[in-house]
């Protein structure tokens, strides 16, 4: 990533130094991945520039395991690979606003680094919603108690018994687990994210095997996450929580009855992808001047963020649950 800074470098108000770019680069990444919460789900693949717009994403289909067997002296007809492919197409992201002449020359360094601070969240929000856009609708939906499969009810919220059952179908499809992190001595797991809502539910769930009571029947270690009200594992699924929720109205029996998603995964159920080498993710600060003639008393310059392209997409709908409950 890079800081693009134009026109000439006359003082502190109007550009930024080499230090100063490295600073507000770390400051603008840092607000930004603060952001992106859905990420933790995606495998990522980074394609080569000039490439073209379209990628692609192939999967091997598995074997069906079959019972007959060899016939003596005769060989197998043999039975030949399938597979699936799956494409995306590459867009890029961004906005800006303009500061004008005066905040460059009066603002002391902190404003300029609270409005980059900020343009970092903001792109952080934007593509954590364009990934979790790409996931709505696109897994297996599994809609909370007794809503059945078209809604939910104001009792049907998140428990340990709606994860359980989102492992079970990800174990029935063969879905991967994810990689233990690196130190962690237990084994790799799934992967959620869950909304605030769920969370608070998860919390209060009293069915067997929930959160309090699976952690205090645990370690010393366990036991400070009860305390401190952090999740991590449950029931088979590194957790996280995000408020950046996907909704879905008028279900169930009213017209108010509204769920939220939270979102179970396997390795490979959705992708990620960006250009190698193009500085995705960047702040560009553009001094008042330099401006041409549609500035041309150089009353304004402008910040703002761009992703040069990136793509997402879900890659097996089986690998993916949606959990559709109440808050």
């Amino acid at each position: 990533m890079t800081m693009v800074v134009a026109g000439p470098a006359s003082s502190l108000t109007t550009t930024l130094t080499s230090e100063m770019q490295t600073y507000y680069d770390r400051v603008f990444l840092e607000r930004s991945v603060q952001e992106q919460v859905y990420s933790f789900l995606t495998v990522k693949k980074t394609v080569p520039k000039n490439s073209g717009k379209s990628v692609a994403w192939t999967r091997q289909t598995a074997f069906t395991p079959s019972t007959v067997a060899l016939t003596e002296g005769t060989n197998p007809t043999g039975t030949p690979f399938s597979s699936t492919t799956v494409s995306a197409t590459l867009a890029s992201y961004g906005d800006f606003d303009a500061i004008s002449s005066l905040f460059e020359m009066t603002s002391i360094d902190t404003g300029l680094e609270e409005k980059v601070a900020t343009m970092g969240q903001y792109a952080g929000e934007k593509m954590d919603t364009v990934l979790l856009t790409a996931m709505v609708g696109g897994g297996t939906r599994q809609y909370a108690g007794a809503g059945g499969l078209t809604g939910v009810s104001s009792t049907d919220v998140m428990t340990v018994a709606e994860l359980r059952k989102a492992v079970r179908t990800l174990k029935v499809a063969k879905a991967p687990k994810f990689e233990a992190p690196v130190g962690k001595v237990t084994g790799g797991a799934y992967r959620g994210v869950i909304d605030s809502y769920s969370w608070y539910n998860l919390m209060g769930d009293s069915a067997v095997g929930n959160f309090t009571t699976v952690n205090i029947a645990g370690s010393p270690e366990n036991v400070s996450l009860v305390k401190d009200q952090e999740i991590k594992r449950l029931a088979g699924i590194d957790l996280i929580e995000s408020n950046n929720v996907a909704s879905l109205a008028t279900l169930g029996a009213s017209s108010s009855d509204t769920g939220y998603i939270s979102f179970i995964a396997g390795k490979g159920a959705v992708g990620e992808v960006d250009i190698a080498g193009s500085g995705n993710y960047r702040i560009i600060h553009e001094p008042s001047t330099s401006g041409g003639v549609a500035n041309p008393l150089h009353m304004y310059g402008t910040i703002g963020w761009k992703v040069d392209a990136y793509a997402a997409k879900v890659l097996n709908s089986s690998w993916l649950v949606e959990i559709v409950t109440r808050p």
